[in-house]
Parts: structure tokens; C-alpha cells; sequence
């Protein structure tokens, strides 16, 4: 019998699959070089070096140029950015018409652009909306940000970045969708909303969209997984970039996957009959599906494996120094243990007279208090020199608020002694606690910047620069959560978890 087009398009993948295996075990993998990207960068440390992919990093790029729909979940901070980068300047070389879309989280824009300048000869980034002129409205800026690129010439190669929180709010934005008889929205708009319509000028052959951090679509019930399948049906490249694919439960991948290539796996029902163990429960007149747990995790790994490449940092990187750790331990101050045996208790009187009652939920909320605790009183609203009583009827002995706590003082020692001079990152997870923090280190003069969730793009970047550029005197880097994702601070000697 003559093979049918549906059997020979699955021979044809089978092949492509099998030499992608080849190519992910290959460490001397090459690609001939490409005008768009540069001979030479400027290392952290200011010197002009040679530009080469490292083997991993080329392995990436040869999946993306192969696999149109693909996740790419390398470990963070192994060049995924690079890679998509790398990947359209070798796909301009015989697609010239490809029109590129950056869609990433509001944190990570300027990291896009700066990026794509410091790699790239002439590709220049447009953030949208990113200039807006006296009298411009934001959409209008964003609205002129989108005709820069659509109408640039083939010889210009631009790249449009804007957040998922934009795709969302334009992907409509004017646009007119008459209700059918039942009420529900029909699937074609009479007037394409504002995204909508400047994509489809370009057309789906040159359309081409990356979604880094693709967790941002990880349940399929938000109108931000409903914005990417929009453009990612649009796009004939469409590419997640994410180091976890799956954070909290095995269902994350599937809406992940639906959105970018949906054929990966096929209903809801399916999934959950091949790799969940549900439990229906009644809501209502209605009954919905919990998971208890999963199943078949090998035929979940196997089925996503041709469009998916990730790798850890043990696996590739062999040539990064060796991480040393170290957990620094310090006494409480009488103050301190008073205080942190207050928290334990559910009773907890703070600086300024006000009593903490905490019954309810009295694990969780002693655990943030005992946390603010050792940090430091200040927290706590105490100040230098404030008396704690020592709270027992047959104890009559106060302890006084020190300058600094004793996790304060330890952290001053470390930044002062033993690391001083060095670029330091340092993470807590209370951003009320930074400006103390950078006002001790003032005070040793060492000067320090901030990446929290009260900071603006362009101070986040402006941080960033002053701490990576190794002629500055700006040695301490604080971040909280904030900072965790798509910002690049290679410079760093040391981390202190605070």
C-alpha cells in the first residue's frame, strides 16, 4: 500500500527526532557564523573578547532553527536569551521577511533590549510604548511602537518587546466582537482589536513570537493564556522560554503546551486519564476534577520530549567554578530571645506598645514574626536603647535594643571583613528591611542599590548597570523576590541569603 501524507509526515518527524537526539549528545556541535551577530563582546570585566557559543548553547539554537514550536527550559542563567537571539539572526539569513515579537514579564524588558544590542550588529529592539511623546496617551505610544514595526524595511531587522499585562490589554484594545444569540463572543472579531489587527498585517509565515518566563500562561483559565494562544496560532515560531515548566503540578505543562503547540497533547479528559489520578468533587450541581497525584510520568516525559530541550547547570556548564557554601551562626541578643520566645508564644508586644494576640493561624504567623525577629527589632518598631523586660514575675531583669542586631552585625562583619571590596548580592525576602540595611552599609561606606517591587523598570536597570560595571564603587546589590526572575548580575562574588 502507497504510504498516505499523514504516515510520511511522521516518518519525517521520527527522523528529525532521532538526529536532534544526536545533536544534544554531540559537544563539538557547530554553526558557520552569521554577520548579525558580533565577533567580539564586552566581557563583565570591560574587556573586548571574542564571541563564542558555548556547545550547549548551540545545540539550543540548532533545536529552535528545526522545531518551529518548541519550550526551551534550560537552567537559569545558561544563555536562553542568548540562544533566541542567536536563533533569529540565523533565521533572518534565509527568512529576511521573519517579523519578531519579545513578549516577557515587565521585569525582564530592558534586560531584552540591552541584551539583543550587546549581541547583535544592527538588530535594534523596540519596547513598546518605551518613547512617548508630549501629549501621547500610552496606547497611542504603544500604538506608534507597533507601526515602527510592521512598516520597517527588510533590511532593517527590529525586534518588538512588550509584557504579557500589554498583549493582554491591546490584543483587544478597540476592537468590536458582537455577541452571538446565546451570549457567547464569536471567534472572529468585525473589527480586529489593536494587536490583533497589526499582527495580522504581518501574516503567518513571517510571524514569529517568543514567550520567556512562560509560566506566566500556565493555567489555561486566565486571559493571558488566552492572549499567547491567540498569537501563538498566528505565529508559524512560536518558543517558550521558562527553567521550570512545571513549578506546582504536572497540568502546568499541558496549558503550557496547548497554548504554544497544542498537538503535544490533545483534551483535558486525556490528560487527566493518562497521567492523573483525579477525584471529582461535587460544586454546586456541578463536578470538578482534583488531582491526588500522577501517574505515567515517563509517557508524559516522552510525549513532550521531541519539543522540549533543558538542561541543568551540573550537566553543561562544567566549566563554572566550584560553588562554595557556608552558613554563617550567631547568638541572639537577651532582647532578641525575649522577643523571639514572645512570637512562639502568640502573645507578642511590639516597640511601640501594640499587643500581637495570635491565635489563629498561630504556626504561620509565628514563623514571620520569629523571621522579623532575628532580622532585626527594628522591625518590630524598637529602637536603640529600648527596654525588654525579661516577662517573668520571678525575673525582674530588662534588656536594652542594641545599635545593630546580631544578624546585622554579622552581616556588616562579612561585608566589611572577609568579602570587602567584592560585588555581593543580597536577598531578603522583607523589602521594609533595604533602606535600613543599605544605611548600616552607608555608614561602613560601602555603597549599595535595590531591586525591589517598589522599584521602576528604569531604576531596576539603572541598579543593575551600577552593579555590574566593575569601575563603579557600587559593591552591594539588595533584591527580593522582585529580582528573582531576568535580571543579569554575572558580576557577582558572593550571595547572602539574609
Amino acid at each position: 500500500m502507497p504510504s498516505t501524507p499523514k504516515a510520511e509526515n511522521a516518518e519525517k518527524a521520527q527522523r528529525l527526532y532521532e538526529k536532534l537526539k544526536e545533536i544534544r549528545t554531540s559537544t563539538t556541535v557547530s554553526l558557520k557564523p552569521t554577520p548579525l551577530l558580533k565577533e567580539t563582546v564586552r566581557g563583565i570585566d570591560g574587556v573586548e573578547r571574542p564571541f563564542q557559543l558555548r556547545y550547549y548553547q548551540v545545540q539550543g539554537i540548532y533545536h529552535m532553527l528545526v522545531v518551529p514550536r518548541m519550550i526551551l527550559g534550560d537552567d537559569t542563567g545558561l544563555g536562553k536569551t542568548v540562544e533566541t537571539i542567536a536563533t533569529f539572526c540565523y533565521l533572518w539569513q534565509k527568512e529576511p521577511n521573519n517579523k519578531v515579537i519579545v513578549i516577557a514579564p515587565k521585569s525582564a524588558i530592558r534586560q531584552w533590549a540591552s541584551e539583543i544590542k550587546r549581541f547583535t550588529n544592527g538588530v535594534r529592539p523596540i519596547i513598546a510604548g518605551d518613547d512617548p511623546r508630549k501629549g501621547e496617551s500610552p496606547v497611542e505610544a504603544r500604538e506608534r511602537s507597533y507601526k515602527e514595526w510592521l512598516d520597517a524595511p527588510v533590511d532593517e531587522k527590529v525586534v518588538l518587546i512588550m509584557n504579557y499585562a500589554v498583549l493582554v490589554r491591546d490584543w483587544n484594545h478597540g476592537g468590536f466582537q458582537p455577541p452571538k444569540k446565546n451570549g457567547k463572543l464569536k471567534k472572529e472579531a468585525v473589527i480586529p482589536g489593536l494587536l490583533d489587527g497589526i499582527t495580522a498585517k504581518v501574516g503567518h509565515e513571517n510571524l514569529c513570537v517568543v514567550f520567556d518566563e512562560a509560566t506566566a500562561f500556565k493555567s489555561d483559565n486566565t486571559k493571558t493564556w488566552e492572549a499567547v494562544r491567540f498569537l501563538a496560532d498566528r505565529s508559524r515560531r512560536a518558543y517558550g522560554l521558562t527553567a521550570t515548566l512545571l513549578k506546582n503540578h504536572l497540568f502546568e505543562g499541558y496549558c503550557i503546551y496547548k497554548a504554544i503547540k497544542p498537538g503535544v497533547f490533545t483534551t483535558k479528559k486525556a490528560f487527566y486519564e493518562a497521567y492523573c489520578y483525579v477525584e471529582m468533587r461535587r460544586a454546586g450541581t456541578a463536578k470538578i476534577p482534583i488531582i491526588k497525584g500522577y501517574k505515567n510520568l515517563g509517557d508524559f516525559r516522552a510525549a513532550i520530549d521531541p519539543v522540549f530541550l533543558g538542561r541543568k547547570k551540573h550537566m553543561v556548564a562544567k566549566e563554572l567554578p566550584e560553588l562554595i557554601t557556608r552558613e554563617i551562626s550567631f547568638d541572639l541578643s537577651g532582647a532578641e530571645e525575649k522577643k523571639y520566645q514572645e512570637s512562639l508564644n502568640g502573645i507578642l508586644e511590639l516597640g511601640d506598645g501594640e499587643v500581637k494576640d495570635f491565635e489563629e493561624h498561630k504556626a504561620l504567623t509565628s514563623l514571620i514574626y520569629c523571621q522579623m525577629v532575628v532580622n532585626s527589632l527594628s522591625m518590630l518598631k524598637f529602637a536603640e536603647g529600648d527596654e525588654v523586660a525579661a516577662g517573668y514575675a520571678w525575673d525582674e531583669s530588662t534588656h536594652k535594643v542594641g545599635t545593630l542586631s546580631s544578624k546585622e552585625q554579622a552581616f556588616i562583619d562579612l561585608v566589611t571583613g572577609e568579602l570587602d571590596g567584592e560585588k555581593i548580592i543580597v536577598y531578603t525576602r522583607f523589602a521594609s528591611l533595604v533602606p535600613r540595611l543599605q544605611a548600616l552599609l552607608q555608614r561602613e561606606g560601602v555603597k549599595s542599590v535595590a531591586v525591589t517591587g517598589a522599584v521602576s523598570d528604569k531604576k531596576r536597570k539603572a541598579a543593575q548597570d551600577a552593579f555590574q560595571d566593575l569601575e563603579s564603587d557600587t559593591t552591594v546589590i539588595f533584591i527580593t523576590a522582585a529580582g528573582s526572575e531576568a535580571i543579569n548580575l554575572q558580576v557577582a562574588k558572593a550571595m547572602i541569603f539574609f
